[in-house]
């Protein structure tokens, strides 16, 4: 599949269907041999509504993105970039978060997941962030080696309520001045 076959845009409002949808549906893929069906379901039922997207796209210090395949314009990723809320010491107001990052398997492995967080970090360094931060499971191995080879160090630890599971999360950060512009 060429590149130019998934394009990226930025969401508005109206999207947040789409966005529930492909956000429960990753989130299943991802998570469905490694946690407990039961509280992945609970998780996305809250964590991936309608109107938390809703809330996301009417609020401007979030940025949320699709990733479509044509023809069809059918959903297969998507992100979302927040003001930062990780447990860090040194945690700052020009730091932001990537806090959703997924795209299907099926469309893993062709550059898209880099595309997306060029996207994310172009829109980020826009704010005035320096830096980029994220949390990821600590068992999500591949995403743990995306996030490294794309210069992301493991700065510290957080506990994750996962639909009533604790999870232990990795926070990592990226220095933008250490990405290439």
């Amino acid at each position: 599949m060429a590149k130019s076959d998934i394009r990226i845009r930025a969401c508005l409002p109206g999207d947040e269907g789409a966005l529930a949808l492909v956000g429960q549906a990753t989130f299943l893929e991802t998570f469905a041999d490694v946690l407990e069906g039961s509280n992945i379901l609970k998780h996305c039922a809250n964590a991936h509504s309608i109107e938390c997207y809703r809330s996301w796209l009417a609020d401007s210090r979030y940025k949320l993105w699709l990733a479509e395949i044509s023809p069809g314009q059918a959903p297969v990723g998507y992100m979302v970039i927040s003001p930062a809320e990780l447990p860090l010491a040194d945690i700052s107001l020009r730091d932001y978060e990537l806090k959703r990052i997924y795209v299907f398997s099926k469309f893993q492995g062709n550059g898209l997941g880099r595309r997306m967080l060029q996207e994310a970090i172009a829109a980020v360094r826009s704010f005035g962030a320096e830096r980029l931060l994220l949390g990821v499971y600590v068992r999500n191995h591949a995403a743990i080696g995306f996030y490294t080879h794309m210069g992301f160090r493991k700065l510290g630890y957080r506990k994750f309520n996962m639909g009533g599971q604790e999870c232990d999360d990795y926070i990592m950060g990226l220095m933008l001045r250490d990405f290439g512009e």
